[in-house]
């Protein structure tokens, strides 16, 4: 490679570096609505979504932050992973206390029995497949019932991506610097 060849490679690795740490700091915003959540009619029992929550896959290279909100003061919600939804789905609600499948027992990822509507809560993702939880607060609400429940994930950079852009942006420098005449 000359070291014309250099130089312009430089500038098209200095470009790309410089576009991808904007983009990542101005970041990328999208919203949803949890689907398929049945009505929390028996009290101190865990009730999960159908479908799993969005998930990053590239989890190491963007961090996800993800708020959930609901529009009920009167149920709680809490993010659980899949093995936790598995441990508790088939447990009748009459042995839910004492199975830990309620409010109190169930190992949130995120979330909790006294999480509040106004505010909802926010959760930085990790990889693997997690479903929101909820249940009622006080009494059991009435069949039929709609809970709705709302997500908003904002993906940026991780440390990994400022450095590996960081490091782009270096080699890219020193390109420009050895090839020009």
């Amino acid at each position: 490679m000359t070291l014309l060849g250099k130089g312009k490679v430089g500038v098209g690795l200095t470009g790309f570096a410089i576009l991808f740490l904007v983009a990542g700091m101005i970041g990328f915003t999208f919203e949803g609505e949890v689907e398929g959540v049945p009505t929390p009619n028996a009290p101190n029992q865990a009730f999960f979504s159908d479908e799993p929550l969005p998930s990053n896959p590239l989890v190491g290279l963007f961090s996800t932050e993800l708020t959930m909100t609901w529009d009920r003061n009167d149920v709680w919600i809490g993010i659980v992973d899949e093995d936790e939804k598995n441990r508790c789905k088939d447990v009748p609600f009459w042995f839910s206390d004492e199975s830990d499948c309620n409010g109190v027992g169930l190992n949130f990822e995120a979330g909790e029995a006294d999480a509040n509507a106004d505010t909802g809560f926010t959760w930085e993702m990790e990889s693997g497949t997690y479903f929101a939880a909820l249940g009622a607060k006080d009494d059991a609400l009435p069949e039929g019932t709609e809970v709705k429940i709302d997500y908003e994930a904002h993906i940026g950079h991780s440390l990994f991506s400022v450095v590996a852009s960081m490091f782009t942006l270096g080699i890219g420098a020193t390109l420009i610097y050895y090839g020009r005449k």
